[in-house]
């Protein structure tokens, strides 16, 4: 009798656990912490590329009137990518208004390039005062790589064109490049930093008066300028080619191009105010562009700074060739601790170029040392 209550017993507290455990194990696990997930970190875009001179082209975004930060970078991207007709992109530069995050640039074009199964390019960001429209956060511009030849001359890369106001040095320009013997029409793209845009529609106009046929971007380089100063930039298709791959006229400080290849580097950062900074800075850009081709020479080299002292240190420690350097100041760049930046256009397989420092002048050569 003992033996059939004690196997009943035993029948029903196996029937009970059964029923139970699979509850008990249930709420164990839906209480149990969920494994934390890792977000993976964007893929990083290239330090340096190469591409042919003779397909290269240039676009420029337009200035978006509505969304946040994130939305008109997305918007400009797509934007760029519609307009170049699945063309290569090699190169962005962008240039960030207000106080939202540069660095989300990086995320969206790794994101945007990835989705589109596209190759990254290159990419420099800058933090400025201003754009043309209160509303606008976002400009980009874009050096594509074009399934054709478009400039079978080579190109002309003008810089650090100056003037007390901007109008001045646009003037600036548009004389330079006549004395290199590039006309007005042929200027492809103009960039030019700006001290205040109080008319951004007029500013324009008076720009594209002088280069119908260019790209034009205008950015405040500054919130609060200590004077009316300006610079533009651009580049060029040449009606004739150089007798040399690589002729700079410091006269005109423009750079006129006929080697076959070019490489374009992103922004290499600097970090502090001492010369071996902004040496180390340029040292890792001469070794991005030297893993491609173990020769080179300046074409045109840019830096970005966020002070006098930044901006002396990159002119006291960069070994160039006079009248290849110019130097922007800037608001802001993409790490809080970065100080300067530089950026680089250079000519692959070419030993020196040959430099002309006064109109008429017969032409020196110069090593890049």
């Amino acid at each position: 009798m003992k033996f059939r209550i004690l196997a009943s017993l035993t029948g029903i507290a196996i029937c009970l656990f059964l029923i139970v455990s699979p509850i008990g194990a249930q709420k164990r696990k839906n209480n149990a912490e969920p494994k934390s997930q890792v977000t993976p970190l964007p893929p990083e875009p290239p330090m340096a590329l190469v591409v042919d001179t003779d397909s290269l082209d240039f676009h420029i975004s337009p200035l978006l009137k509505t969304g946040g930060l994130s939305a008109q970078i997305k918007q400009s991207l797509n934007d760029l990518l519609r307009n170049t007709h699945g063309e290569t992109i090699v190169k962005l530069r962008a240039f960030v208004a207000g106080s939202g995050d540069a660095r989300r640039v990086q995320a969206q074009v790794a994101d945007l390039f990835t989705e589109h199964h596209l190759p990254l390019p290159v990419l420099t960001i800058i933090q400025i005062g201003a754009l043309g429209q209160e509303s606008a956060q976002v400009v980009i511009e874009a050096v594509v790589s074009t399934h054709r030849p478009v400039n079978q001359n080579g190109l002309a890369f003008f810089f650090d064109q100056r003037g007390k106001s901007l109008q001045k040095a646009v003037e600036q320009f548009r004389a330079n490049a006549e004395a290199a013997g590039v006309p007005p029409e042929n200027i492809l793209s103009c960039t030019c930093f700006a001290a205040r845009i109080e008319d951004h529609a007029e500013a324009l106009k008076q720009v594209k008066t002088l280069f119908p046929k260019s790209e034009l971007n205008l950015v405040q380089a500054i919130r609060d300028p200590l004077n009316d100063a300006a610079s533009c930039e651009g580049v060029a298709q040449l009606s004739s080619p150089p007798k040399d791959p690589v002729v700079l006229k410091e006269f005109a400080h423009a750079t006129l191009v006929h080697s076959q290849q070019l490489i374009f580097t992103g922004l290499q950062l600097s970090f502090g105010n001492y010369l071996d900074d902004a040496q180390q800075a340029f040292k890792r850009l001469e070794r991005a562009a030297r893993a491609l081709e173990p020769l080179e020479t300046p074409v045109q080299v840019t830096g970005f700074a966020l002070d006098g002292s930044s901006a002396a240190a990159l002119r006291k420690t960069i070994p160039l060739a006079p009248g290849t350097f110019s130097i922007h100041g800037v608001e802001g760049l993409p790490s809080v601790d970065a100080s300067a930046g530089i950026e680089a256009i250079l000519a692959p397989n070419v030993q020196a170029a040959v430099v002309q420092r006064k109109k008429g002048e017969e032409a020196g050569t110069i090593l890049h040392e």
